[in-house]
């Protein structure tokens, strides 16, 4: 993994490269697909030859490499050289499995995790999932339907996807204005004081959660949330209290000042 010790102890510098790294990794991912790359890995454990499983994961996903499981390399799940979208672990061993999926889950994040084996029970199934799998097929199940669930699985790993980079961009969009991190949600109050331009926003609008998971806030915590938000901004950036009115973001940063006098420069 790349060194990040030039970047210092600055959290936002690193969230940065958090994003770059996720931003290129979407790129390269797409780029894969439109080439009509492997898409698919089938990983098998055992010296011998690949198991029955393995034909089964292949009628699940075409195209797809096939590697055994050994303790001295991790090439299997690589995929600087070329991206893949879904990985199957195979096999009649649960325990194995599971054991598989505790030490490589930090590596597979971006993956569709499949566990495929010849009987799996209520019971192998739920411990199986409890360890990061996203589903768990066995050798009974027809091919189309275990398509249609990696589809449904790919598609919610891409929002939560686009979701994260949404997110992450709005984090270095509001880097402009704060010194250290924000919470949740400090970031939305900030991000809806910044998209005002000035002007204030209205203290209802601030307390309710429009389509975040937050919960929403009284008037009171809010001037508590404020308070701590004030303490988080660059010397050049303050928030003033409009009374009933809410409250506005006013930026003195030299930037804002350039970008204020091309506006009217521009109106002119």
């Amino acid at each position: 993994m790349p060194s990040n010790s030039h970047l210092g102890h600055n959290p936002l510098a690193s969230r940065q490269t958090d994003f770059v790294v996720s931003f290129e990794h979407a790129v390269l991912s797409a780029r894969q697909s439109r080439n009509g790359g492997i898409s698919a890995r089938i990983l098998h454990f055992g010296n011998g030859a690949p198991p029955v499983e393995v034909n089964c994961a292949t009628a699940f996903q075409e195209n797809a490499q096939v590697f055994r499981i050994a303790d001295d390399y991790t090439s299997f799940i690589d995929d600087r050289r070329e991206t893949y979208s879904v990985i199957f672990i195979v096999g009649s061993d649960p325990g194995r499995i599971r054991k598989f999926m505790r030490i490589y889950r930090p590596l597979l994040k971006s993956k569709a995790k499949i566990a495929l084996l010849r009987d799996a029970r209520p019971q192998v199934r739920a411990q199986i999932l409890n360890v990061g799998f996203d589903d768990v097929f066995d050798v009974e199940m027809d091919p189309t339907e275990g398509q249609a669930r990696i589809k449904a699985i790919l598609g919610r790993m891409g929002q939560r996807q686009t979701d994260d980079l949404l997110r992450n961009v709005r984090q270095l969009h509001l880097q402009h204005y704060v010194i250290s991190p924000l919470l949740g949600r400090e970031s939305r109050i900030l991000s809806l004081l910044a998209a005002a331009k000035g002007a204030p926003v209205r203290t209802e609008r601030l307390t309710a959660t429009g389509r975040s998971a937050l919960r929403p806030i009284s008037p009171k915590s809010l001037q508590v949330l404020i308070s701590g938000l004030r303490a988080k901004l660059k010397p050049t950036i303050s928030i003033m209290s409009h009374g009933s009115s809410g409250y506005a973001l006013l930026d003195a940063s030299p930037v804002a000042e350039l970008l204020a006098t091309a506006a009217v420069g521009a109106e002119h």
